[in-house]
């Protein structure tokens, strides 16, 4: 899978901004192809199209009321697809697609278009975690204590770096939301498999009593 960011809606920041933006990413993940674009004016959108490569699929992934069936109409060149405004009250986007929808484009490219995230669940991802944040993996191999964790510890590398002006402090706490959010969905999952297993056995006990009766 090859990931490309399209940063919609660019007739809402300045060129300056969106600069700035496309900085920010690179200095992440600057393997990544990063293009901005607008549904309203058109910018970008015909390169977009002129970059779907015939017989491959590509995924149209992102929150809510970003503009992915917006876009996914333009590429198709008509209003196949229901959209709505962003929500007035909290500012949030409405869920359009509420299913996935498999297009053919006319030079036989395929898209799939999926329901808007309000949020995005981890669960068991540290392998993906510490080759996202490689920086940050190894600089925590030279940490002095190895169950450092990388939080108020004398002797973290991790701390030193930031403090050095060596690491970005967001890169940093993004690094941690997603470790404490990854532990928190999986820990959720085995308590829900324990309670289905409790669940279970419940149920059996009250089948066997029916029987005797």
């Amino acid at each position: 899978i090859t990931p490309v960011i399209l940063l919609s809606k660019s007739d809402l920041a300045s060129a300056t901004e969106v600069e700035e933006l496309k900085k920010q990413i690179f200095s992440v993940a600057p393997e990544i192809s990063v293009t901005p674009f607008s549904n309203k004016s058109g910018e970008n959108v015909e390169m977009i199209k002129d970059s779907l490569l015939k017989g491959k699929t590509y995924c149209l992934i992102g929150s809510s009321g970003v503009g992915k069936t917006t876009l996914l109409n333009r590429l198709l060149g008509s209003e196949k697809f229901i959209t709505q405004t962003v929500s007035s009250k909290h500012g949030k986007g409405k869920h359009t697609t509420t299913v996935r929808e498999l297009v053919r484009l006319e030079n036989g490219t395929l898209l799939i278009d999926t329901p808007g995230m309000r949020e995005l669940g981890h669960m068991a991802v540290d392998i993906g975690i510490e080759e996202t944040f490689t920086d940050i993996a190894e600089l925590a191999g030279h940490c002095k204590f190895r169950d450092c964790a990388h939080t108020a510890e004398k002797g973290c590398a991790i701390l030193a770096a930031i403090q050095a002006g060596e690491l970005n402090e967001r890169r940093y706490n993004n690094y941690l939301k997603i470790r404490h959010e990854s532990a928190f969905h999986e820990m959720s999952y085995s308590q829900k498999r324990k309670k289905d297993k409790v669940f279970g056995k419940m149920v059996k006990a009250v089948m066997k009593t029916k029987k005797k009766r």
